[in-house]
């Protein structure tokens, strides 16, 4: 088994063993209600308003380019709101939404304006409660570590379902989803078209049984099955079924976030395309150690598509660690490791008799990130970091860089 996913199930196994502890010994901490924590309250409106000021410092690599690379000063603005519309005892609507201002002092091609929007509606019935939520991403980012280029794509995602409460502790929920990804017509990268390799539409549906072990402690098991099918590029439609155990830990355990961990299968639709079947998961768990530290860890293992035209998917596995301690008074420091590799899968080409010898593509990335911070009060912090981070290829030469990042942050919440 590789490193990843070994990772992946021992902090699975931390996390039951400790969650499952200490769930009994906070029984009596209530869950609370989200809006108790809105700034703003007018009507039948709460909100919370807050502005994060980020990377404000030099990027030493802009392109992640291997060869002569380019550094220039940059930032990100990130205005945000979060909004809760009670209507009644009977429904909720939750909104996030906010934009990213990307700037850079000299490559002006680099900027970006980078909007998103997440709202769910909720009704609650005696034993059913009914959701409708919608996820809207319009950005230049990057997907991923795999391109390097900033291309403009948009990602929507709308969720629809129920969840019914078989008893106090044992709930099911049930789910249709529909994604799509959509990048812009003149976005290339390495000679390939991004809208003709990536455009795709995702349906599915998913069905998740919660058992509530303790107040803060909740076993689950996620089943889900969804297609893939591509505007240009049928050659990659494919389907995926993944059945995932796991454990959810509500934000005041010892441990909070959740963990799953289980086996996924992708069956392609045409035999060019080889098929994929073995471990996936992903986690996020943060512990609380002695003398005011955390220790946050990472987790994922999935398949995701490649841009490349003879190496469709690739599967990514990776790990990080994050160490976080209050030094004195309102400073505190960080130290973190992010380690992700992706693995091809080559097209299988009829007649070719290469293929078999073809070796299959690896890519490493690794960041390393120093930090520190101070914060003056409860809803603002201000850090500076440096940040390493370099990619190696087994294959693709123009795949291995290395570069820094050093800068500031600023997170305020009104």
């Amino acid at each position: 088994m590789n490193i990843s996913s070994s990772a992946l199930r021992i902090a699975l196994a931390l996390a039951l063993g400790l969650g499952l502890t200490r769930g009994a010994a906070a029984q009596s901490q209530r869950n609370e209600d989200p809006r108790t924590e809105a700034k703003i309250h007018f009507g039948p409106v709460y909100l919370t308003p807050e502005v994060q000021l980020r990377q404000i410092g030099v990027d030493t690599n802009v392109f992640n380019s291997g060869i002569n690379p380019k550094s220039d000063f940059t930032f990100t603005v990130g205005p945000e709101a979060h909004v809760w519309v009670p209507i009644g005892r009977r429904g909720l609507v939750k909104t996030t939404a906010g934009a990213d201002l990307v700037y850079f002092q000299q490559y002006s091609s680099e900027r970006s304006i980078d909007p998103h929007a997440e709202v769910r509606g909720e009704v609650y019935l005696h034993r059913v409660t009914l959701f409708l939520e919608n996820d809207l991403l319009n950005t230049r980012q990057r997907p991923n570590y795999e391109i390097d280029v900033r291309a403009r794509r948009l990602e929507n995602t709308v969720r629809a379902g129920g969840e019914l409460r078989l008893s106090r502790k044992f709930a099911v929920e049930v789910a249709a989803r529909k994604s799509i990804i959509r990048f812009d017509g003149d976005q290339v990268f390495t000679g390939s078209d991004l809208e003709q390799t990536l455009n795709r539409d995702t349906n599915g549906v998913s069905a998740t049984a919660r058992y509530q072990r303790t107040p803060l402690t909740t076993l689950a098991v996620r089943t889900e099955t969804y297609r893939d099918r591509f505007i240009s590029a049928p050659l990659r439609d494919g389907d995926t079924l993944r059945v995932q155990p796991g454990v959810e830990f509500r934000p005041r355990a010892l441990i909070s976030g959740s963990a799953y961990l289980g086996y996924g299968r992708f069956l392609a639709l045409h035999d060019e395309l080889p098929d994929f079947r073995g471990v996936v998961g992903s986690a996020r768990l943060r512990f609380r150690l002695p003398r005011a530290a955390t220790l946050e860890f990472s987790g994922d293992r999935d398949l995701g598509f490649s841009y490349e035209d003879l190496q469709p998917y690739f599967v990514a596995d990776g790990f990080g660690f994050t160490v976080r301690r209050q030094i004195v008074g309102r400073f505190d420091a960080a130290g973190s490791a992010q380690r992700q590799r992706y693995s091809y899968r080559n097209l299988l080409i009829p007649g070719d008799p290469r293929a078999q010898f073809r070796p299959e593509r690896q890519d490493v990335t690794v960041i390393y990130t120093v930090s520190g911070g101070y914060t003056p009060k409860r809803d603002m912090r201000v850090g500076i970091g440096v940040s390493k981070m370099s990619r190696d290829s087994n294959t693709n030469a123009t795949s291995i860089y290395e570069g820094f990042r050093i800068g500031s942050s600023v997170t305020y919440g009104f």
